[in-house]
């Protein structure tokens, strides 16, 4: 294959570049032909890394068919590309470094007869995980470390998309569960104790989410003192048990100068729902309910429906324009409320 000119790897750059900041189809296998698209002088394999763990994206090929594990970790630890043999037989290790560490492998062997630009092959390997990096912090919470709304609004349309596939089925009682997770009474430890100590109480709350919830479950910062957890692949029986299970945990926590502190939560299904709005809605009631019948519990839409609790509300057109004005309203509030108080002198961040 012949060289390609500045022009075709500038253009090259630019359509990886507009696919890692697109929100819908990215993926790693999409990622993957891309590449093998782009470069058909080489044999591409994508491999993604997560601690000692090394799993293809595509057919189950062992890392171990194309590198030993020195050179693999030699790859990963250093953090740059690694090149096996040399001429025609060489096979080139390129990690794909997100925020400096390696969330990816890619190996490239060039095939018989072909001709390959392995640097620019190398620099757009390079690109696509620096764009990742501006992507993941754009989604990330800066205080906690965990997601941000912008990454549910991206994520749970997504979700039920996939739940609602005609492949599935629709009697399975294996889903999905959404939950928001409220600090109770979080206005008076800030008015109490400072912003500072309530950020340190929002930080220790995330730490605590990451160490009680699975690796496949999304936890998200979704504004002030609301948390959201995303349970994957699990029951409504086993998502109440789950929730209660880290309520407990939460109450029992002492944090610094503060003491105990207790959180309400709320959840429900993703099923038939049309709208992710519709979805956070009952979320919110049944959070609602949470509130207003005593704090610290736990309470399931469904099961409110069930016993009588609440009424099933079928959403118009308006009540779901009227839902998201007014979560955005409460959006911007808080997002001016942070920006007075960071630009008072002295102030300390708040949220």
């Amino acid at each position: 294959m012949a060289k390609r000119t500045l022009t075709h790897a500038t253009q090259l750059l630019s359509d990886v570049a507009k696919f890692a900041e697109s929100d819908a189809g990215r993926d790693n296998k999409t990622f993957l032909s891309v590449l093998r698209s782009n470069f058909p002088g080489l044999d591409i394999h994508v491999f993604e890394t997560k601690g000692r763990r090394i799993t293809p994206v595509e057919s189950p090929v062992a890392i171990e068919k194309f590198a030993d594990e020195i050179d693999v970790n030699t790859c990963l630890s250093d953090r740059h590309e690694v090149e096996i043999g040399s001429g025609n037989k060489a096979t080139l290790l390129v990690p794909v470094l997100v925020n400096n560490s390696a969330s990816m492998l890619v190996v490239a062997k060039r095939r018989p007869r072909w001709r390959a630009n392995m640097e620019e092959f190398v620099t757009l390997i390079r690109a696509y995980g620096n764009i990742l990096s501006v992507v993941q912090a754009s989604e990330r919470d800066t205080l906690t470390g965990l997601f941000n709304r912008r990454m549910l609004d991206r994520r749970l349309p997504e979700m039920m998309s996939g739940l609602r596939s005609p492949r599935r089925r629709t009697s399975d009682p294996v889903s999905a569960h959404v939950a928001i997770l409220d600090i109770d009474r979080f206005k008076k430890i800030n008015d109490k104790y400072g912003h500072l100590y309530g950020d340190e109480v929002l930080l220790l709350f995330g730490g605590l989410m990451k160490q009680s919830f699975r690796s496949s479950d999304i936890l998200i910062r979704y504004g002030g003192e609301e948390f959201v957890v995303v349970l994957t692949d699990t029951t409504l029986a086993n998502c109440e048990m789950v929730l209660d299970r880290f309520r407990e945990k939460v109450e029992s926590y002492w944090f610094p100068n503060i003491g105990h502190v207790t959180i309400s939560v709320g959840a429900t299904r993703i099923g038939k729902q049309v709208l992710s709005a519709t979805v956070l809605d009952q979320t919110d009631q049944a959070l609602y309910y949470a509130k207003g019948s005593g704090r610290n519990r736990v309470c399931i839409y469904e099961n409110l429906v069930k016993y009588g609790r609440i009424k099933v509300q079928v959403a118009t057109d308006d009540a779901r324009k009227l839902f998201d004005e007014k979560r955005q309203l409460s959006t911007r509030r808080k997002s001016r409320s942070r920006d007075r108080r960071a630009s008072r002198p002295g102030s300390a961040s708040s949220h």
